[in-house]
């Protein structure tokens, strides 16, 4: 919705002296999509509507319903540990407000204008934290879920919903997928075919601006625009099927202007007719007022201030109709299940913390580290997050010898460790009503700084063990994730893998966003010469599953990154990008590699400026919405990049060019044979030698010659000729 930024009480849940951009609600745009995908929703809405309409024209104008209805809501904070982890006090009170205009309470409808006044609707909806969650287990109505879908959400960010016809869900993030969109909600026709999307959502920082969730819970009680459904206000006259709304442009951003107040452009001579039930016959016509309503919840202006009556008899028909289940919602039984009308509890609080930026000297870790060597000079540091009480004190305990086995800090705790490994970390969060215990046996990773030789090494994943100080870390603990695997392998059956198919067939949680990552040990390499690589096989799909428009539509990517500094500051070495990374098309099952032609070889050149006596290396790997799995296998440095070294292991007379195709150069791998006498030149396609070089090497060797750029400065193909024991062996060469 369009608002402006008037936050009742001490609402502080944003930064002061912020400004909000004005934002529409998108509820009508994701309307539309949905009509458009699935045709039959529009059915069961003219159904609906019809109800409605029948209903109302049975009613006797101006009659006020005087029932209370009692309304169990739960308020779902899908968050990443940012601004958005709305404290649960802006919560509670920011629901109190939604329910004072539920109820006709909130003051400001003393300065709806004369026209309107005696249209003012009482909606009589109590709404209610709920007090038990679908378990029954109690609740103060308000739960947490770390996401990274917070930072690009949509219907996919509901991925926990609680039953929608026992609760109304309310999901506050942090930013929409689509820019432009503060909220939106489905009507209950729409809800009806997807209940585990329906509800209220909302950008954090909209929470208690202005009235946008009693906007979009007016949606959610089958109200639409006063304009009508285009989602365009302020472009033409339009009409919301409610008699007591004029119809009207609808307006954006205008406050509570002179021109927006007294807007006649759609509404003069506006009169509806009634006739008699029993009769059929005319039996009142009433002229409604000239002015539009723009002072109306469901408009765009600055200026909401109420419903209609109208309005009010839609939402109570929506309230008490099966559709949805909404029915249910105010039910005796569903209010004892939900808890609604019980007493609010005092329970023990949730305990919870992150692992925030390392601290030090020279630290420049990501937002995030969890990963550095133990006894280094960056310490890591871990924030208290407990919710669901007040918390009056907090016990931290840690292991691997930290420098702050114990603390009772309430906000963040520093710590150094003196043993490798996984650490463990323990904190207890306490209040007047209890307590809450968590336990993070994988807390963060302490590397060991013994220093592997690259002649020695040859990690095929063998087995689960052999990947113990290879340390995987799922950030977001879900299906997309590093993992050993046995099933598949390039010399035997077993390799690591990220599981980056999607198995939740798209309802929840798509894959855009994550990422994980896995670490190597240490890798003492001070006596490497130049030309270096870090070597591995992959083995990658992806898939052609569709997603929604407001989807990204993306496929996987991984990134190898180093460091020298047991982990206080990594460096990029090389991306590998969806086109590159799928060596294996599309696979709409889930894939699994079961043949060596399906694997391919991968080179991390290693700069002189990371041959260091202590380099590490971490592979991050960020899933899409159409990606499948990625297998790896056999990682090993050597002086040849991966594939050359095996071709010429099983060749002995073969000679091998990389990179191929190339732009800037290219190097030559051969076998000396019996004599090291070997020649070798290059021709162009009319049969012109353009290079030639004769030399000895120690027989029985395998060498390497580089061909600068200038050797073939122009792009096109070329012959390359390398003759070992008088034996010629051409290849191609291609430069671009």
């Amino acid at each position: 919705m369009l608002k402006k930024i008037v936050l009742i009480a001490s609402a502080a849940i944003m930064t002061a002296g912020v400004t909000l951009a004005q934002q529409p609600c998108s509820t009508d745009e994701h309307y539309h999509e949905l009509i458009k995908k699935y045709p039959e929703l529009k059915v069961y809405e003219e159904q609906f509507n019809a109800q409605i309409n029948d209903k109302y024209a049975r009613k006797t104008a101006g009659l006020s319903d005087t029932t209370i209805y009692d309304i169990p809501i739960v308020v779902h904070v899908v968050h990443d540990y940012g601004p958005e982890f709305v404290s649960d006090d802006a919560i509670y009170e920011a629901v109190s407000y939604w329910a004072t205009v539920y109820m006709k309470e909130n003051a400001d409808t003393v300065d709806v204008i004369n026209p309107f006044k005696k249209y003012i609707g009482n909606p009589h909806m109590r709404l209610h934290l709920a007090t038990k969650d679908p378990s029954g287990k109690p609740t103060k109505g308000v739960v947490r879920h770390m996401s990274y879908l917070t930072g690009k959400a949509d219907d996919q960010a509901k991925y926990v919903s609680w039953p929608n016809n026992q609760y109304i869900n309310v999901w506050l993030i942090k930013a929409f997928a689509s820019p432009g969109a503060a909220a939106y909600a489905y009507y209950p026709s729409t809800a009806a075919g997807m209940p585990f999307y329906d509800g209220v959502i909302s950008l954090y920082s909209y929470v208690n601006v202005q009235k946008t969730i009693p906007h979009e819970l007016g949606h959610v009680l089958n109200l639409a625009h006063v304009w009508g459904s285009t989602n365009n206000a302020a472009v033409a006259c339009g009409d919301d099927g409610v008699d007591d709304t004029p119809p009207t442009m609808g307006h954006s951003g205008t406050g509570c202007s002179s021109a927006a107040l007294f807007d006649v452009t759609c509404a003069t001579g506006y009169e509806r007719t009634y006739r008699s039930v029993l009769t059929g016959l005319m039996d009142s016509v009433v002229n409604y007022p000239d002015t539009v309503n723009s002072q109306n919840i469901m408009d765009y202006t600055y200026c909401e201030k109420m419903f209609t009556k109208g309005q009010v008899f839609r939402m109570q028909t929506a309230l008490t109709s099966a559709v949805a289940g909404r029915s249910n919602l105010i039910t005796p039984a569903n209010l004892a299940a939900t808890g609604a009308l019980a007493p609010w509890k005092d329970i023990p609080p949730v305990a919870e913390f992150i692992v925030n930026k390392a601290t030090g000297a020279g630290v420049t870790t990501d937002a995030r580290n969890y990963f550095m060597t133990f006894n280094n000079i960056g310490s890591f540091v871990f924030k208290n997050f407990s919710w669901n009480d007040t918390i009056s004190s907090v016990l931290w305990k840690f292991s691997n010898g930290a420098t702050n086995p114990t603390s009772t800090s309430t906000t963040i705790v520093s710590n150094q460790f003196s043993q490798p490994g996984w650490v463990t970390a323990t904190l207890i969060a306490n209040s007047n009503a209890g307590s809450d215990t968590l336990v993070d046996t994988h807390a963060v990773y302490a590397a060991d700084t013994t220093a592997i030789k690259p002649d020695t090494f040859n990690q095929t994943f063998s087995s689960a063990a052999a990947t113990e100080n290879w340390p995987m870390f799922n950030y977001y603990k879900n299906q997309f994730k590093w993992e050993f695997f046995t099933g598949a392998g390039l010399n035997d059956n077993t390799c690591i893998r990220y599981r980056s198919y999607d198995t939740s067939s798209r309802i929840f949680g798509l894959a855009t966003g994550d990422f994980d990552d896995i670490y190597t040990p240490a890798f003492d390499l001070r006596n490497m010469n130049d030309g270096i690589y870090l070597n591995f096989f992959t083995a990658c799909a992806a898939t052609s599953r569709g997603v929604s428009r407001w989807d990204d539509q993306t496929g996987d990517s991984m990134q190898v990154d180093v460091s020298t500094s047991g982990g206080v500051r990594w460096t990029k070495l090389a991306a590998f990008k969806t086109s590159d990374l799928v060596n294996n098309g599309t696979v709409n099952t889930e894939f699994k590699p079961s043949a060596a032609g399906q694997w391919k070889p991968r080179a991390v050149s290693i700069p002189a400026a990371y041959r260091t006596g202590n380099t590490f290396f971490r592979i991050r790997y960020y899933p899409g919405n159409k990606g499948n799995n990625l297998y790896l296998d056999n990682m090993y440095i050597h002086p040849f990049p991966a594939g050359v070294k095996e071709a010429m292991a099983a060749n002995a007379g073969s000679f091998n060019i990389y990179p191929n195709p190339t732009a800037n150069g290219c190097t030559l791998v051969f076998n000396t044979g019996t004599t090291g006498d070997v020649s070798y030149c290059v021709k162009d396609l009319t049969g012109k030698v353009i290079y030639q070089q004769s030399k000895t090497y120690g027989a029985n060797s395998v060498q390497q010659e580089s061909l600068n750029k200038e050797t073939t400065p122009s792009a096109g193909m070329y012959f390359v000729t390398v003759t070992v024991d008088g034996v010629n062996t051409t290849q191609k060469l291609v430069v671009y």
